[in-house]
């Protein structure tokens, strides 16, 4: 292949699968897929809520067409035009194995990061690990969960069940999880 045609091709492949940069409210999340493996059910089973009492909801990130969520200016109330998108929100997860232990990472994306009027940033992801012992076993236990700040994580070993699973806007962010509270987003 010659230069000339290894250019064109690769210049045709990129703009094919260019997606689009749209509104935050116009991204439409997936559908949760069936759960067949053992470990997508254990995500499934033990997928955390969470409960916005200050500051923007969860949106979905990506749409089917990969189109991605232009997020917000952090400008306004901290909820101003992100109290929650009418398609639905999504949560992301991943797992796998982690020193003897299985992490599912459960994932939101925020528009805006806006704790008081002028401060913030545009686009904040947000994060719960929850650990188990083994997605194989047909009653897993919880060992713990690891909720996201802007300073790392917290941990909540073993997880109390009176903890509150709520995303504060505020400086110190925090995800709090409440470990029989399970969440209704599409994973």
């Amino acid at each position: 292949m010659n230069l000339r045609t290894f250019v064109v091709t690769a210049v045709a492949a990129i703009a094919a699968v260019e997606a689009d940069v749209i509104s935050h409210d116009q991204v439409v999340p997936f559908a949760q897929p069936e759960a067949t493996t053992i470990s997508e059910k254990a995500a499934v089973k033990f997928k955390p809520q969470i409960h916005v009492t200050n500051g923007c909801h969860p949106y979905p990130a990506v749409n089917s067409a990969g189109d991605t969520s232009g997020g917000l200016k952090p400008t306004g109330a901290p909820s101003g035009s992100c109290k929650g998108s009418g398609y639905g929100s999504q949560v992301y997860g991943r797992s796998t194995w982690y020193s003897g232990r299985w992490a599912i990472m459960y994932s939101w994306y925020f528009p805006k990061d806006s704790p008081s009027t002028g401060l913030g940033h545009r686009h904040d992801w947000e994060h719960v690990v929850v650990w188990i012992d083994n997605p194989d076993v047909e009653n897993p236990t919880i060992l713990g969960v690891s909720p996201s700040a802007h300073s790392g994580y917290s941990k909540y070993v073993p997880p109390s069940s009176d903890t509150v699973d709520e995303y504060y806007s505020i400086f110190a962010e925090l995800l709090h999880y409440k470990e029989r509270v399970w969440g209704q987003d599409t994973l």
